[in-house]
């Protein structure tokens, strides 16, 4: 009896973000609400945040119910969690005045909305390319989880909670 052996080496798929136990880089991108730039972390580096770097080109109606969950799920896990959504653009003006219209609809309470045209800044937090958004836990200055979403699913929500630290 002659058998033939089939040997495949995937190679590990990076998780996404800057890496678990990394100190967070900083997080500069203009604000919706405020109309102003600054890094979205300062002031937060103690508490859990929710880092959520969108690409434009990619924000569709399911990735909108996964935010949208998440901006009303994660103050239960931690009411000192934020969602920090920051929206890379090449039109950066168009995109801030289009998320103005994203946050009165979707009635967003507990994110603050950026938008950048820094890919830069995609990169320090190891964004893919390929994912519609990356989202980051972040607590005490370093991250805890990274995830990557090609668009949304039922369900992606519940994994990001699930890496949120618990209050005490």
């Amino acid at each position: 009896m002659t058998g033939i052996i089939l040997m495949v080496a995937l190679a590990p798929v990076a998780e996404p973000g800057p890496g678990v136990g990394k100190p967070c880089p900083a997080l500069r991108a203009h604000m919706v609400k405020k109309d102003e730039s600054a890094d979205l972390l300062a002031g937060r580096m103690e508490a859990p945040s929710v880092v959520v770097l969108v690409r434009a080109e990619k924000f569709d109606r399911p990735l909108v119910r996964v935010l949208r969950e998440l901006d009303r799920e994660s103050f239960r896990v931690n009411p000192d969690a934020r969602v920090l959504m920051v929206f890379l653009a090449s039109d950066r003006k168009m995109w801030r005045e289009r998320l103005v219209l994203v946050d009165k609809s979707l009635q967003l309470d507990n994110t603050i909305l950026g938008v950048t045209d820094e890919e830069k800044l995609m990169s320090d937090w190891g964004a893919s390319v390929d994912h519609a958004a990356t989202v980051v836990v972040v607590s005490q200055g370093k991250v805890i989880k990274g995830f990557g979403f090609a668009s949304g699913a039922d369900g992606e929500s519940a994994v990001v909670l699930k890496a949120i630290p618990k209050a005490k």
